[in-house]
């Protein structure tokens, strides 16, 4: 059986609404799973149509990808994803549109609900939301979930307006603020406004363009619940909040990085203490101890993700914990790879298992399936996703042969249904 899709044959299948639910093997527990692929319009690798979201059944066979419904028109060919998460009950799809005017007017990106069909898994827009930010880069949402924070990245682009020192008039450059912002579920699955929303620091850092302002790019809750963390790669810092009453980033803490290498994205492990920070601008990845009562951060050390003695531009972009908690997984754009990291239970520190190519050009993001047992890579530069199956006792990936062309992915979340 030939696993690759082409782009013409997946416009075929959606062109005609067919949805593919038949295809959808079962999982063990006797659901369907089903794949959620977000996809940049704009930006690097070019701009503008294909883009958007993407439903796709899942082989828990094999690992392969049967395209369900791509949406659609005007509405979503320009829809830019930043980051998604399905509700834990897998009712609702939630995706940040990452830009920087939502609707034409100066309010920045906003955070989409679609309502996930328990028949196909197909999806359909119930509700739109402010997200109190520019360029939504990343969502998260509660094992309950009755909260989702996000992460608001800020533009590079500096306004100027004109102040009086003194008497004097002054030409001053500012830029967005990076925020982080948190809201309420509602009972029907749609986002309430934001009830509270706290500012990234506006300061600077090592390099003169990416780093002229906060970019927050991450913020992810711990698995208690009762901490968040969120990565400033704009100025090298880390900030932690207490999750209060589940509206409120409370006691906000600022943790200063190693200068210029700008953390990215981060992972916490699923039972232990620890949290692991992919740095995009040194190509390595920092482990933390971390204290959810207090949200106080302790660092431990940091590792490279590409081979000693590599000289090419690679870029660090998401990083994941294996469901069993015995490995952590970082992707390199450039290198295009997924390093492989053994963590030791005992101090939280890593050993390099090996660097294994994504078989793509830079995988901005990657995923295990819930069951931990497929890796699946999205390249974004190469515009597919290839399936690895994972060595539960080794943490090493073989390609399952399955590859499916998707216009420029950044993001795979899986529902099973």
């Amino acid at each position: 059986m030939n696993n690759d899709v082409s782009r013409r044959e997946f416009l075929a299948l959606a062109g005609t609404g067919l949805l593919a639910s038949t295809g959808a093997v079962r999982a063990q527990s006797g659901k369907r799973m089903f794949a959620y692929v977000g996809s940049w319009t704009m930006g690097p690798f070019g701009t503008g149509g294909g883009g958007g979201l993407h439903v796709f059944s899942v082989d828990m066979t094999n690992g392969a990808l049967t395209p369900v419904m791509r949406t659609t028109g005007p509405a979503y060919e320009n829809f830019h994803v930043g980051y998604m998460q399905v509700s834990p009950n897998g009712r609702f799809l939630y995706a940040t549109n990452e830009v920087e005017n939502h609707d034409g007017e100066f309010n920045g990106g906003s955070v989409v609900t679609f309502a996930i069909n328990q028949a196909d898994g197909s999806i359909t827009e119930v509700s739109k939301q402010h997200s109190m930010g520019v360029y939504p880069a990343y969502l998260a949402i509660d094992k309950a979930g009755t909260m989702v924070i996000i992460a608001n990245h800020g533009n590079y682009d500096a306004s100027v307006r004109v102040v009086k020192k003194n008497g004097v008039p002054e030409i001053e450059k500012v830029w967005d603020d990076g925020t982080v912002s948190i809201f309420p579920v509602k009972p029907d699955g749609t986002l309430d406004r934001a009830s509270d929303v706290h500012v990234l620091e506006r300061t600077t850092s090592v390099d003169t363009y990416s780093q002229r302002s906060s970019h927050a790019h991450s913020v992810n809750f711990d698995p208690s619940y009762r901490m968040a963390l969120a990565a400033d790669k704009g100025t090298d810092h880390i900030y932690t909040y207490r999750i209060e009453n589940g509206r409120t980033l409370a006691n906000p803490r600022a943790f200063k990085t190693a200068p210029g290498i700008a953390p990215r994205h981060s992972a916490f492990h699923p039972r232990l203490p620890y949290v692991y920070v992919v740095n995009e601008r040194e190509s390595s990845l920092s482990v933390y101890r971390y204290d959810a009562p207090t949200a106080d951060i302790t660092f431990i050390e940091t590792v490279p993700t590409v081979p000693q003695g590599f000289t090419g531009r690679s870029t660090p972009a998401d990083v994941h914990v294996h469901p069993n908690g015995r490995f952590v997984y970082s992707s390199n754009r450039g290198h295009n790879s997924l390093a492989i990291f053994r963590i030791d239970e005992a101090t939280g520190r890593l050993a390099l298992v090996e660097i294994t190519p994504t078989q793509g050009n830079t995988p901005r993001a990657f995923n295990f399936d819930p069951t931990g047992r497929f890796i699946f890579a999205a390249n974004q530069g190469s515009s597919n996703i290839v399936t690895f199956t994972v060595d539960p006792d080794t943490g090493k990936l073989t390609p399952t042969g399955a590859k499916v062309e998707v216009p420029r992915p950044v993001c795979v979340k899986f529902a099973a249904i």
